[in-house]
Parts: C-alpha cells; sequence; structure tokens
C-alpha cells in the first residue's frame, strides 16, 4: 500500500493504463467508448489532499484485482454488443438508467419486486431495452439484460466510481445499487427456470 502511495505520475498512469487496456482494449473505438474509457482515469492532483491520496490508493489495489478486471472486461463487452446490435443508433440510453428511472417511483411505493404490481415497470425498462436493440421482448432478451444488469451492479464498480470522484474532485455519483437490485429481482421473477 506504501508503495502505491509513492507511484510517480509516469508509474500512475501504466497502472491505470493497463487496468484499462485489461477492460477495454480492443473492443471498440466509437468516440462514446473512448469517452467512457477517458472518463474513468484517474487524474490525482499535484498536491493532492490526504483523503485524495487514499481514494488513490485503494483505486489502484482494486484495479489490480483479477476479479474485478474480468468483470469490467465483460461490462465493457455488454456494451460494445448492445452498441452493435443497436447499429448506427447505438445505445442512447443505458439500461441502468432507465432502471433508474422506472424502479425509483416502484421502490418509494414499497412495491415488491416479484409481484404483479412490479409487471408495467418490468414491461417499461423492457420495451426501451428492445427498442433500442430492435428486437422483441422476450425471455432470451430478459436474460440478456439481467446478464449485463448483474454485471453493472457489482458493488466493486460502484466503488471504483466513488473513489474516482474523490481522486478527481467531482461530486459523489449517484448509487443505483437499490434499483439495480429490486430490477434484477424483478426479472429473475419474470424468466422461467
Amino acid at each position: 500500500m506504501h508503495k502505491l502511495a509513492k507511484l510517480s505520475e509516469d508509474e500512475r498512469r501504466r497502472l491505470i493504463g493497463d487496468f484499462l487496456d485489461t477492460a477495454f482494449g480492443g473492443l471498440d473505438a466509437n468516440p462514446e467508448f473512448v469517452g467512457i474509457m477517458r472518463s474513468m482515469t484517474p487524474e490525482l492532483p499535484d498536491s493532492p489532499e490526504a483523503e485524495q491520496v487514499e481514494a488513490w490508493v485503494e483505486l489502484a489495489e482494486l484495479s489490480q484485482d483479477p476479479d474485478f478486471r474480468a468483470g469490467m472486461r465483460r461490462m465493457a463487452g455488454h456494451y460494445v454488443a448492445d452498441r452493435a446490435q443497436g447499429g448506427t443508433a447505438g445505445l442512447r440510453r443505458d439500461p441502468a438508467a432507465a432502471v433508474r428511472d422506472h424502479v425509483g417511483p416502484a421502490l418509494v411505493a414499497g412495491i415488491d419486486p416479484a409481484s404483479h404490481q412490479a409487471d408495467p415497470v418490468v414491461a417499461a425498462v423492457m420495451a426501451q431495452y428492445a427498442h433500442v436493440l430492435d428486437s422483441p421482448d422476450d425471455v432470451d432478451l430478459r436474460r440478456r439484460l439481467l446478464t449485463r444488469l448483474e454485471t453493472v451492479n457489482d458493488p466493486r464498480r460502484e466503488r471504483y466510481l466513488q473513489l474516482l470522484a474523490v481522486i478527481n474532485g467531482w461530486s459523489a455519483p449517484e448509487s443505483l445499487a437499490r434499483e439495480l437490485g429490486w430490477f434484477i429481482r424483478a426479472l429473475r421473477a419474470r424468466i422461467p427456470g
């Protein structure tokens, strides 16, 4: 840990560059994807606060976790596959954002994700995802979205984004863990075993 705190700027860039290459390298070169990669890059200031140094050390350790790297690679691969199927229109809206928009009111209302009251929420998110991919809302599409959302809902990804915000001096990112967890349970309840 002490070694990670003392890395030079070049060493930090190489360490994060290696992580980003593992997660995103060779998948896609469209401007949106390049922007996503760039937004995942920590920029430790020349005179960082103690909190930023601590966040950098934790982020550096996390970026070296082989399971986390593999999960980020899967997430990036899902994004590229969805974008490719969506044609030139690409993905105008991230499925996680659609989940946030539709699930928030269901959480506030206390709707059980396995109940029939959750059907309209699942239908709305699935209709949006099906439209983007120009695909019918069927069991295969629901399994596909379930797989993607389970990958996105990795708490390590959320932690990486929180640490990134601290390092870069950004506002803390909105957590979607509750919304994603609810929708994942709702979707599982609607996919035959």
